[in-house]
Formats: C-alpha cells, sequence, structure tokens
C-alpha cells in the first residue's frame, strides 16, 4: 500500500504540470493577476518616461543648448528600461508571482537609481551619467527638462516594484505556490531546491555586481570629467551607489530564500536587469568615447549583471530538473540510494565547507596583501608603509583560524555564527588601507602594487565568506526543532542594547588623534573609504546583537562572540595604525570600543546560560 507521499510523488512524475499549476483558493490568484496587471502598466509608463527623458534635454549649456549623451551608453540604459516591463508583460498571464518578483527586483535596485538623479540637480557635472548627457565643458551646466522625466519614470518603477511585491504577496496564498514535482521539496527555500553550485554561482555574482558599484567605473583622459570611486564621491553619488549595491544584496538573499523558485527567478533576473542598466551604459560609454576608457566597476558590474540574469533563467530548469528526478527515485524506492539529492545533515556539511574554504582563502588573500607592496613608486624612491596593513594581517589571522574550524563537522555549527561576523573585519581593514592609497595616488608616478589587488580580491572573498554563512546558517535551522519560540531575556536584551550603544559611539568617534589629523569615524565628513568600512562594521555588530536576542543559547553565544572580536579588531588600530600620525593620542572613541568588547562578551554569557537548548 502506497504512502501519502508516494501517492503524490506518483501523481507528480505522471502529471508535472499539475504541480506547478496555481488553482484558485478564495480570490487570491485573480487579485494576484489584477495586482499584477496595475504593476506592469505603472512599469511600462516609467520605462516610457525614463526612454523619452533620455532622448530629450536632460542637461543644457548656459546658451540653452542640449548636451548630448553618448549615443552607445544611452541606447543599453533605454533597451534594459524598456525590457523589465516587457518581459514582466510576457509573464503575467501565466505566471503572475514571477512577473510581480521581477518587478519587485528591479524596483528595488531603481530605488538607488532615484538616489543617484538628485545629483542631476545638485551637481551635474559631476554625476558623470553619460547614457544622459556627456559634458564637454564645466561651464553653466543648468538641468533639462529629460531629467525630471528620467527621475518620474525611475519612481514609477520603484511604485511598480512595491505592486510587484504584494503581487508576491498575494500569489503566495494560492495552493500551487511553490509546489514541486518533488513533494519533500515543497516549502523548503530556492536555495536548497536548486543545487550548491547554482545557489554560490548566484552569490558569488551579486557579490561581485555589489563591490563593482562602489569602485572606479571608467578611467578618464578628459579634464572636464573625473571620474572617482563611487564610494569615494560626494553627496548623491556616493548614497546611490551604496544603495544600489545593498539592494542587489537583500534582493538576492530574499529570493534564495523564498519558497517558490519562480519568484527567485524574477526577483534575481530584476534586479540583474536594472544594474545592468547603470553598469552596461558606463562600460558602454568607456568602449565608445575615445578619451575614456572602462574601469573595474563598469567591466566586472557588467559581467556579474550579465551572469545574475543568466542563472535566474537557469534556475527553475535546475530545480525542475533536480525535484523531477528526486520524486522519480522516490517511487522507485531508491531514494536512500539517491545520489541526485542529499540529506540535510550533507546539505549543511556542504555549506560549512565552502564557508570555510572561502574564509581561509579571504584570510590567505588578505595576508599576502599587506605582505606585498601595496604602491609602487618610481625609482629610486622608497615604498611607502601604510600602517593599516598590520590590521589587515591581524583581521586575516582571525578570520583564517576561524574558518579553518569549520571544516570540522563536530565544531562547524558552533564555529560559523563567529565566521558569520567576522568577515566584516578583513572588509573594513582593507577599506582603511584602500583610502590610503588612493590619498597616495595623487602623487604622480605612483600607482597601485601587487598587495593593493590581492587585498580587494580578500575584500570579495570575505563578503561571499559572510554570505555563505547565512546559508549554512538556513540550512541548520532545517535540521532544529524551531516550533517553539525563544523568548528574550530581559538582561540578555537590557545588556545587549548597551552593547549595542557602545559600539555605534566607538564608531562615531575617532580612535585617536595626532598633531598633523585625526582617525576615520562616522562623525566626520565627507566619509572615505575607511569610514565606509566602519559603517559597515557597525552595521553588522548592530545585526549581530539584534539577532542574537532571539537566537538559541550557543549560536547566540557564538554570534556575540564574534561581534566581541571584531570590536576587538578596531580597537588594535589604535596601537597598530596611529603611526601614521605625528604625535598620536588616544581619542575619545577608545573608552567606548573597551566598553563594547566588555559589554558583548557580558552578553554573550549570559545569552549562553540563559537556554541550554
Amino acid at each position: 500500500m502506497e504512502s501519502p507521499t508516494q501517492s503524490r510523488a506518483v501523481s507528480a512524475v505522471a502529471h508535472p504540470d499539475a504541480a506547478r499549476r496555481e488553482p484558485a483558493v478564495g480570490s487570491s490568484p485573480s487579485i494576484a493577476g489584477k495586482l499584477s496587471i496595475a504593476a506592469v502598466t505603472i512599469a511600462a509608463i516609467g520605462a516610457i518616461a525614463v526612454a523619452a527623458g533620455s532622448l530629450t534635454a536632460v542637461a543644457r549649456t548656459a546658451d540653452g543648448t542640449r548636451i548630448p549623451a553618448v549615443g552607445g551608453a544611452t541606447l543599453i540604459a533605454v533597451m534594459v528600461a524598456l525590457a523589465v516591463p516587457a518581459v514582466a508583460a510576457a509573464l503575467m498571464s501565466r505566471w503572475p508571482a514571477a512577473a510581480g518578483a521581477l518587478l519587485a527586483g528591479a524596483g528595488a535596485v531603481t530605488v538607488g537609481l532615484c538616489v543617484l538623479d538628485i545629483q542631476l540637480w545638485t551637481d551635474p557635472i559631476d554625476a558623470n551619467r553619460l547614457e544622459l548627457f556627456r559634458p564637454a565643458t564645466a561651464a553653466g551646466i543648468t538641468t533639462g527638462p529629460g531629467a525630471a522625466l528620467i527621475l518620474a519614470g525611475h519612481i514609477g518603477a520603484v511604485a511598480a516594484g512595491a505592486l510587484g511585491l504584494l503581487t508576491v504577496h498575494r500569489a503566495s496564498h494560492a495552493d500551487g505556490h511553490g509546489a514541486s514535482p518533488d513533494p519533500d521539496a515543497v516549502g523548503r527555500p530556492a536555495g536548497s531546491r536548486i543545487g550548491f553550485g547554482l545557489t554560490a554561482g548566484v552569490l558569488v555574482s551579486a557579490g561581485a555586481l555589489a563591490l563593482a558599484l562602489l569602485v572606479r567605473p571608467l578611467a578618464s583622459n578628459d579634464p572636464v570629467i573625473l571620474v572617482r570611486a563611487a564610494i569615494a564621491s560626494d553627496g548623491a553619488t556616493a548614497i546611490g551607489a551604496v544603495v544600489v549595491a545593498v539592494a542587489v544584496l537583500i534582493v538576492v538573499a530574499a529570493a534564495l530564500a523564498s519558497t517558490d523558485v519562480a519568484v527567485a527567478a524574477g526577483a534575481i533576473g530584476g534586479a540583474g536587469v536594472a544594474a545592468l542598466g547603470l553598469v552596461g551604459s558606463r562600460l558602454a560609454a568607456g568602449l565608445v568615447d575615445d578619451r575614456l576608457a572602462p574601469g573595474p566597476g563598469a567591466v566586472w558590474g557588467t559581467v556579474g549583471a550579465v551572469l545574475l540574469i543568466a542563472e535566474a533563467v537557469s534556475i527553475p530548469v535546475a530545480a525542475r530538473r533536480r525535484e523531477q528526478r528526486a520524486a522519480e527515485l522516490s517511487v522507485a524506492g531508491h531514494r536512500d540510494r539517491a545520489v541526485a539529492r542529499s540529506t540535510p545533515r550533507e546539505t549543511v556539511g556542504r555549506w560549512h565547507t565552502a564557508t570555510g574554504v572561502a574564509g581561509i582563502c579571504a584570510g590567505l588573500l588578505a595576508g599576502a596583501g599587506a605582505l606585498l607592496p601595496v604602491l609602487t613608486v618610481p625609482d629610486p624612491l622608497p615604498a611607502p608603509e601604510l600602517p593599516a596593513t598590520r590590521v589587515v594581517l591581524v583581521a586575516a589571522a582571525l578570520i583564517a583560524i576561524a574558518a579553518v574550524w569549520l571544516l570540522m563537522s563536530e565544531f562547524a555549527a558552533l564555529v560559523r555564527p563567529v565566521v558569520g561576523v567576522l568577515w566584516v573585519s578583513v572588509v573594513a581593514a582593507v577599506a582603511s588601507v584602500a583610502q590610503s592609497a588612493l590619498t597616495a595616488l595623487e602623487i604622480p608616478g605612483v600607482g597601485l602594487g601587487a598587495g593593493s589587488w590581492l587585498m580587494a580580491a580578500a575584500a570579495l572573498v570575505a563578503v561571499v565568506t559572510g554570505l555563505l554563512a547565512g546559508f549554512a546558517g538556513a540550512a541548520e535551522r532545517d535540521d532544529v526543532d524551531t516550533s517553539q519560540r525563544v523568548d528574550p531575556v530581559r538582561s540578555v536584551v537590557v545588556v545587549g542594547v548597551l552593547a549595542a550603544t557602545a559600539v555605534v559611539l566607538a564608531y562615531v568617534l575617532p580612535l585617536y588623534r595626532g598633531a598633523d589629523g585625526t582617525a576615520a569615524s562616522l562623525g566626520r565628513f565627507p566619509w572615505g573609504w575607511d569610514a565606509w568600512g566602519q559603517a559597515l562594521s557597525a552595521v553588522v555588530v548592530v545585526v549581530a546583537v539584534l539577532v542574537a536576542v532571539h537566537a538559541r543559547a550557543a549560536r547566540a553565544a557564538a554570534l556575540l562572540a564574534g561581534a566581541a572580536v571584531v570590536m576587538a579588531c578596531h580597537l588594535v588600530a589604535w596601537s597598530l595604525s596611529a603611526g601614521r600620525l605625528t604625535d598620536p593620542v588616544a581619542g575619545p572613541g577608545v573608552a567606548p570600543a573597551i566598553l563594547a568588547v566588555v559589554l558583548l562578551a557580558g552578553t554573550a554569557t549570559l545569552a549562553g546560560y540563559r537556554n541550554p537548548r
């Protein structure tokens, strides 16, 4: 006699389309369909506005003459803008949830584009929006009506994304949402349903795209066009680039956590297409304009965006093949011998191993980069020493040592939360070195050495390590009883809030001061690379505290211990890198940094004893 699971599997194999059908439950599908129509309509209007604005006067000279754009860049931007609603319209009749997810992913990225549009009014010469206008002179540039059309179109795309997200929510109430030929795959995150290789590829592509958005997109030989790294720019350019990068990472993480592979594919594809409009137009401008050349931001950003789109297209195919094969093996009674699927414990082990290998690679790359020359100088000048590289060595050693324990199954689950926080120390330390290196590059004849490129690669791999650690944690929860809620303990909450407050103060105030300068801090504007690294560290540590309050005892203690190590790494920068200033003394940030380390360690101790589970 067949079990219910076998009966469902047989039915799914015999009628594979039935597993993907979305039968009506109440009015959810009809409402989802109406919402998707409204979302696509608004997205189409917004895309037309962007296209019209790109082809009209976005900027003018003092005498009212329209400043033309780089034609190839404009073509890419317009095609990408029109592609989002066109693809969503093709999907909405049969897969409204996928269409909504596509618009939601694109809308999230477009929030950052709206911020970038503000630069068209505040400081158009430094906007470097060559797909909209290519200035030939810095004198008397004013904003034209096309800029208003473009901003309105981007706002429309954001509104369409919000409706798309609501479409996904409504569609999730339908019986067929997240259906699969394999009954055991129903309700599981898309990241586990599509396989480890494709998930890792999506994470790497998203990480590469996010980092590429923050570095220099173009190299310019034109004195009118001064191109800096986005994160080192002022005002809307820096904030907009960060918002786009963060949006890409959030969309990808949310998509891989979704229980419906069509929704995951739509969201990732939408984010990739929207980002391609920005980085792809920059690449085209660098290739077409004689006085410009593509920078690493444009090249790697375009590669990352194209890979995300390709991976999004392959997600439904990969999931269907894996789950169809698993369902057939289940019907035949050979699931226990199946090699096409892994047990949850084996899956968790793979995530742990991948995280450990990535962490070790990040540590090795960072350590090698800190030991090799960071800058090249003309002979016979000696290569300058950057004290910040000492902090990179400390961070590299910490993450490499912690990551080694992830390769041992008996310790991996306990150490994984530590690595899930510790990666940010590498990124922050490398950002501090990058700030010093970029300042030195202003000296004629000075260039980047091998150490700079290795540390940049280490920062990228460290971000990937953090993402992998997060997915390893998600895989661990599949094997844990989460039916009982873990209520926060008052003592943990109180000490945790105090610790988070001390963390913020430690980063807002400078660690040290000298006769010729002050250490970077969040309280000094404008922010450089080092301050952005500190901002990222502050966010990660505070989020770790918030997560630990609701986590189980062992995981919470490990997470808070990792946060304490991050703060200790920040604190040692006082003794390791203060030598770059003359007559350095301790700054006001030292006391809250020490207090943060103590409070985080205390919170970890309280969290570890609150509940034995």
